[in-house]
């Protein structure tokens, strides 16, 4: 237990991301990670598929719900994990993972009536208007 609250004390002073693989952790019947325990720590917590043989799931909208639901995240700390937290993991925060003036504009478009409903619904490929990548429209429906 000590050891543990001290990793997350460093994890969280380092800004060192835990990426967690809801999908991975539930088909292998693998123990929750202490994902609420290092979110109130203030470690940064940014989720991913892990799509491979053993974890067949490329969808974010998924991953977190799942994560709300597992590992009780709020929709909130769920789409910052997703998107935000994603990008900063990889060192990639000054470059995507929000929308924000100067980024590269990375975007997948919904016809939802709110961005809760994507976590709600689980899975909204049907409802994908526009793909954007670097600031151009690679996909339209």
């Amino acid at each position: 237990q000590w050891y543990q609250r001290r990793v997350r004390g460093m994890m969280a002073e380092k800004k060192t991301a835990a990426v967690i693989l809801p999908t991975t952790a539930w088909l292998l019947k693998l123990k929750a990670p202490p994902v609420r325990k290092m979110l109130d720590s203030g470690v940064v917590v940014a989720l991913g598929t892990d799509f491979n043989p053993n974890a067949h799931c490329l969808s974010m909208l998924r991953i977190m719900n799942m994560a709300c639901v597992e590992y009780r995240m709020t929709m909130e700390e769920a789409m910052a994990g997703a998107t935000l937290n994603s990008a900063a993991s990889m060192g990639l925060s000054d470059k995507t993972g929000s929308v924000e003036v100067g980024k590269w504009a990375d975007l997948v478009l919904l016809k939802v009536p709110s961005w809760e409903h994507c976590i709600y619904q689980m899975d909204a490929s049907d409802t994908i208007t526009h793909v954007i990548k670097k600031g151009k429209v690679i996909y339209r429906a």
